[in-house]
């Protein structure tokens, strides 16, 4: 097991990403750290047992101290969904904000970038990070939920259940040899054996104090031969064989290398999004110099070839626009958008002297924004995004590469007359020709 630094990892992460091999596990850790702060295990245990105790006092003997032996205990009397998980377990516990690592995970999701990830966790907030980007995760908790997505769909396994059912997650030992929980964890586990082949797999967050947690992925990943893992913790790795044997034992199949980056798996997976981000970014704007220089007769300075933003939400917002994501849709692609026109717009703006400004090109003062929207009338390009944005901090112009400005009759027009697609609105919308000219590009 090979110790790189985040840096590298990173790069391996994104050189699988994109070559359709990446896939990700991800654990308790990921969803403990803040603002998400789930509980762990242990803080569970330690509100459940307090309550039961102070119940029940010196009548009963008091409930064990971990997690594990008190599931077990109203497992065994059939009382773990009517009694434990329903009084003794905050039904709120599991709420709470999508973290930086969180939304990483569902926009590489929805982008098709993670093909595969399965969870550990019950919550729900990587599905919620994908409510935030304007997508829908393809979640379930078995084989036959994941395997029934479309196939443009990348599916995230939570293999132990999802807190919107807390009757079926799995909480005790007792539950893995009971139907119906053996049966679904033995075809999540046949359903992973192919997923996992020859992927890269990286693992965050997965250090739990669940104990029996330990044995169920054992099991779900026996047969898994995945060709190389990325464990993000930052835990001691030599640490790691006995902390966690049934990953470091797969780990040891791994065909690619097995490497140990000691870091947050939310710190991770949020540098992961802003690397493949910029590389997506680097790609446009590398397919318009051929064409910037053959139109100006100089090459783009390389300065200008190197996106300047390394803000994840940032990024994540000027992709939508440049791979053409209408007013609340997700960012679906991860791979570039292989254009000239769009990346020479890019390029002449900043040849003009215009500074990078969140999502926008500040030039002389003024904001401009530029969207790709192909073979679509100007005009109707400007009227689904009248909504988005106030007008008080709408850009003033906006460049949609890509949309023909037509010219509009007088009972459609504005102001009468023939006019052209131009509305009273603050944001001038211009087509890439009517910018170049208007704005001296």
């Amino acid at each position: 097991m090979d110790v790189i630094d985040i840096q590298e990892g990173v790069e391996k992460a994104v050189d699988a990403l994109l070559a359709d091999r990446l896939a990700l596990l991800c654990g308790a850790g990921l969803s403990m750290a803040a603002p998400s702060s789930v509980p762990s295990a242990a803080a569970l245990a330690w509100k459940a047992k307090q309550k039961y105790d102070a119940t029940h006092g010196a009548s009963r003997p008091q409930l064990a101290d971990s997690i594990d032996d008190q599931a077990e205990f109203f497992f065994q009397r059939g009382e773990l969904a009517n009694v434990y998980l329903k009084s003794y377990i905050d039904h709120d516990a599991f709420a709470g904000v999508p973290n930086d690592g969180h939304l990483a995970a569902a926009d590489l999701l929805l982008t098709g970038g993670i093909g595969t990830a399965v969870s550990t966790n019950v919550d729900t907030l990587i599905e919620a990070a994908g409510n935030l980007l304007f997508g829908h995760i393809g979640a379930g908790v078995s084989r036959d939920q994941v395997a029934a997505l479309p196939a443009n769909r990348s599916p995230l396994l939570k293999i132990h259940g999802c807190w919107s059912n807390p009757n079926g997650t799995v909480w005790a030992a007792g539950q893995v040899a009971a139907e119906p929980i053996h049966t679904r964890l033995a075809e999540s586990a046949a359903w992973l054996t192919q997923r996992l082949l020859d992927r890269d797999l990286v693992i965050v967050g997965y250090w739990t104090d669940w104990d029996y947690l330990n044995q169920v992925l054992e099991q779900a990943l026996a047969a898994v031969n995945p060709s190389r893992i990325i464990v993000i913790d930052p835990c001691d790795t030599a640490a790691f064989e006995t902390k966690a044997k049934a990953l470091f034992d797969l780990g040891q199949r791994a065909t690619g290398g097995f490497f140990h980056v000691k870091e947050s798996g939310a710190v991770f997976l949020n540098h992961l999004r802003v690397e493949f981000s910029r590389s997506m970014l680097r790609q446009i704007l590398h397919s318009g110099a051929a064409s910037f220089e053959a139109q100006s007769g100089a090459a783009p300075a390389a300065a200008w070839l190197e996106p300047s933003s390394t803000d994840a939400q940032t990024l994540w917002r000027i992709r939508r626009d440049l791979e053409g994501a209408m007013p609340n849709e997700p960012a679906k692609g991860h791979q570039p958008v292989e254009e000239p026109l769009l990346g020479m717009t890019l390029l002449q703006l900043q040849a003009a002297g215009a500074a990078p400004e969140d999502i926008c090109w500040n030039l002389g003062g003024s904001r401009i924004r530029v969207l790709r929207s192909i073979n679509r009338p100007l005009h109707e390009v400007e009227a689904a995004y009248a909504r988005e944005i106030a007008p008080v901090v709408a850009p003033e112009f906006v460049i949609v590469v890509g949309a023909e400005a037509l010219t509009l009759p007088a009972s459609i027009a504005r102001g009468g007359g023939t006019g052209s697609i131009v509305r009273g609105s603050p944001t001038k919308w211009r087509s890439r020709p009517d910018a170049v000219a208007e704005l001296g590009l």
